[in-house]
């Protein structure tokens, strides 16, 4: 059995872009050491051995930049047997997501899937330790998603800006990616998605058809570009 990846690049950086220091590139073709955040994104997934199908999603317009800049991702030219896909994305992440799951599915590859990983493009700090723990969990549990314990005082602010109360951090977390899971599994569930319902990520989609999700450990370095000032960081 085999391991694929969705790397999601088909979101318009309309926060990226707020800033008047900014010409309307989107986030994940600005460069990090002489190389694109997009690249960044797949470089750790690259180690994974059994690695088949990578997919990328697009925005429309964009295909022959993205296959570009994929395509010069430092080891991808050396992993002969590694199938590419690129997906134009749709209006929502979910939509993006839910095309690029069924591109895998009529993909040569998909009968050999066991597990798929989604991962955001514009998050390029992420470590092959961090692939690796959240893969093998989702062969055990059926999903997995990196997440950091809330350590910050969490309070409540009323309608005229004003606190009104705590809440607790017992049991809270924020979530990252690659959230993974055994495939076709999440594919029925992006199928069977209350149609209308303001889905927060995949891990949510798949729970909500019974799916069990497992907590790994995530890191406080695998963080999304999100503003122009988090280039800066």
């Amino acid at each position: 059995m085999s391991s694929a990846v969705i790397i999601t690049a088909a979101g318009s950086s309309r926060r990226f872009n707020s800033s008047s220091e900014n010409t309307g590139l989107k986030k994940e073709f600005f460069c990090i050491d002489d190389l694109p955040i997009l690249c960044h994104s797949i470089l750790p997934f690259l180690q994974m051995e059994d690695l088949a199908v990578l997919a990328v999603t697009y925005r429309e317009g964009d295909l022959e930049t993205v296959r570009k800049l994929v395509l010069q991702t430092p080891g991808i030219a050396e992993k002969k047997s590694l199938e590419i896909l690129f997906v134009q994305g749709g209006a929502t992440r979910q939509e993006s997501v839910f095309n690029a799951l069924k591109a895998l599915e009529q993909c040569k590859k998909s009968r050999d899937i066991s597990i798929v990983g989604i991962h955001d493009g514009a998050r390029p700090f992420i470590d092959v330790p961090l692939v690796k723990a959240c893969f093998d969990t989702a062969k055990t549990v059926g999903g997995s998603c990196p997440c950091l314990r809330v350590t910050d005082t969490l309070v409540r602010v009323d309608d005229d800006g004003l606190l009104c109360g705590r809440l607790s951090r017992d049991g809270i977390c924020t979530v990252q990616t690659p959230q993974c899971f055994r495939f076709p599994d999440i594919l029925r569930a992006h199928e069977a998605a209350v149609p209308g319902k303001a889905y927060t990520d995949d891990t949510e989609i798949f729970m909500d058809r019974g799916g069990k999700v497992a907590f790994v450990q995530g890191d406080s370095g695998n963080r999304k570009i999100t503003y122009a000032s988090d280039l800066q960081v």
